[in-house]
């Protein structure tokens, strides 16, 4: 184990031929990768090997993200992306170098209403919103309508009334939204896709850094926002009071009922890997979830209920909210991150485009190098202008007896 991160560095260095390094530390942020961070004459870096075929499509989606946001959405921005620059194989796999972000994570449910950090959420949610649709048009990125969206919804809600295990009521529920027009009569933005407590980085009560850019794309705005309601409805509607400040958000109202369906529906997600994986445990928490969401009860089907009956914020109350909020001078407490209930985010990535990294026969010895190659520059092509040959960017494979067994979620 302690060699693991003396080993994520050589291979750093060969994915990033100039790099000279000044030290090492382990990076145990997700179970998902074995990952070290690397310091380097002038910043630090994160290198990263996944250890699933998951996490490997996962990883894939991301370099596409992070490759898709060149200089100029970056520089929109009000925070900073990590950037791809280089890879390397790793046994049959690849290690993947990027910018490492520093920062705090915090807790989703730590958040008050009228925490400091309300401001800075509202403003980074609006303006990956802000982003142009050219970004994803031109890097590749999935491109989905309001009833795309709408049909990815129905089609979840119909796999998990299939394991007869959603309760009725709940089910009757989400039918009733998503046979709502009125309701999906939004127009899509930019998304980061799978957006939460996790992803972004924090210091001095700003958010300095964004992570996690696997499902960047057009998409519906409330699914950045879902995440929030494991604070509370009131945290979801002061984000919302400022984030209409900061962007044009059509009706505060249906917004507020898909990011509360969507929220609900990541237990469904749950339900689902549990019966696929036939994972009894898993099973057991999502049924257990479900049934506390029936009538409206838990904090899932109230902050349901509560957003189907609102009516809509108007401006004028959207200033009085404001006007309201104490200023507050305490600071949060940094804790450890939110856990996600599953690392398959509800309206992800589309993978159809994403090759798996093919494995490498003895006797194709060039036309491997020149693959490694050409992976190697396609996620920074755009920022990074330094070339390297193939055979400068390949190293050893790693043994796979090196990596640690991965954790059970």
């Amino acid at each position: 184990m302690a060699s693991i991160p003396f080993t994520l560095a050589a291979l750093a260095t060969s994915a990033v031929p100039e790099l000279i390094v000044f030290g090492v530390r382990a990076h145990e942020e997700d179970d998902s990768y074995v990952s070290a961070v690397v310091i380097g004459e002038e910043e630090e870096l994160l290198v990263r090997i996944p250890r699933t075929q998951a996490a490997e499509v996962q990883q894939s989606g991301e370099l596409l993200g992070l490759a898709a946001l060149t200089a100029g959405p970056r520089s929109e921005l009000p925070f900073a992306v990590p950037l791809a620059l280089g890879m390397t194989r790793a046994g049959d796999t690849r290690a993947v170098v990027t910018t490492h972000l520093p920062g705090e994570v915090f807790d989703a449910e730590d958040l008050e209403e009228d925490a400091i950090l309300i401001e800075p959420i509202a403003q980074a949610i609006a303006a990956i919103h802000a982003l142009p649709h050219s970004v994803a048009q031109q890097g590749g990125l999935p491109v989905r309508s309001s009833q795309d969206l709408r049909l990815l919804a129905t089609r979840l809600i119909d796999r998990a009334e299939s394991t007869r295990l959603v309760p009725e009521t709940v089910l009757r529920r989400w039918e009733r939204i998503v046979e709502s027009a009125e309701i999906w009569d939004f127009a899509p933005t930019m998304v980061h896709g799978s957006l939460d407590s996790e992803q972004l980085r924090i210091e001095n009560d700003e958010i300095t850094g964004v992570v996690g850019w696997s499902e960047l794309s057009i998409g519906d705005p409330a699914s950045d926002l879902a995440w929030l309601l494991s604070a509370g409805q009131d945290v979801l509607d002061s984000v919302l009071a400022r984030y209409a400040k900061h962007r044009s958000a059509g009706s505060i109202s249906t917004l507020r009922t898909r990011a509360a369906l969507y929220h609900e529906l990541e237990v469904a997600r749950w339900l689902l890997h549990g019966t696929e994986s036939h994972d009894q445990t898993v099973i057991d928490d999502a049924v257990g979830m479900l049934d506390r969401m029936v009538g409206g009860s838990g904090p899932l089907g109230a902050a349901f209920a509560s957003s189907t009956n609102r009516e809509p914020l108007s401006e004028s109350e959207v200033s009085a909210l404001l006007d309201e909020t104490p200023e507050v001078t305490d600071l949060l407490s940094d804790t450890a991150a939110y856990e996600a209930l599953d690392e398959d985010r509800m309206f992800g990535v589309d993978t159809d485009f994403i090759e798996p990294l093919p494995k490498k026969d003895a006797g194709d010895e060039d036309a491997g190098d020149e693959d490694a190659a050409g992976d190697a520059e396609s996620p920074h092509a755009a920022d990074t202008p330094t070339e390297t040959a193939a055979d400068e960017q390949l190293t050893e494979p790693i043994d796979p007896d090196e990596l640690p067994e991965p954790k059970r979620r």
